[in-house]
């Protein structure tokens, strides 16, 4: 007997803390696609040691600062750096800010998170923003570092990469979405 008051205490607990919180069950129950996190790093050395970055990004970068998707593969970072890209692990594009089919082929073949994706399933939007993004970060793109969309302006380095594009779909539908 004293089991079932337990449950049914339980019960009505669950959507009156719901209600509470200005959450529905539907909020618990479907997956959320707009979240990021901010992480930084003194060095570009310490983020590269801590995964933060990848091993393309050049040592010598000071004030790391990452905005990182949640639930997806897109990046965006700056760091101040003045020095120049890995020409080994990085390709100069034949047109700043527009990379070809055949230069993002080549980019995302290298990289081990989008090799297995054809390029038409990546997405060139981006969806993440901060204070220190460039506005036209993409547009100014002079570099393809792996899946990384990469620029150098005014002694920092800026980095983007792209999510999938069913991945931004969900991104832009659930911005749509009425708050509520």
């Amino acid at each position: 007997m004293l089991k079932k008051k337990y449950l049914f205490a339980g019960a009505l607990a669950l959507p009156f803390a719901l209600l509470l919180t200005g959450c529905s069950v539907s909020d618990i129950l479907v997956d959320k696609y707009d979240e990021s996190t901010t992480r930084t790093a003194e060095t570009s050395e310490q983020a590269v040691a801590d995964g933060l970055l990848p091993d393309w990004v050049p040592a010598g970068g000071t004030d790391v600062q990452l905005v990182q998707r949640n639930t997806g593969a897109e990046r965006i970072f700056t760091m101040k750096y003045d020095g120049k890209l890995d020409s080994g692990q990085c390709a100069a594009l034949e047109t700043a800010g527009d990379p070809s089919a055949a230069e993002l082929a080549a980019a995302y073949a290298s990289d081990p998170r989008t090799k297995n994706f054809e390029p038409d399933e990546i997405s060139d939007t981006r969806t993440l923003d901060a204070d220190w993004w460039p506005a036209d970060g993409q547009d100014k793109t002079t570099d393809l570092c792996g899946r990384f969309w990469v620029h150098q302006a005014d002694g920092a380095l800026y980095a983007f990469a792209p999510d999938t594009v069913s991945t931004v779909h969900a991104i832009e539908k659930e911005r749509a979405k009425p708050k509520g």
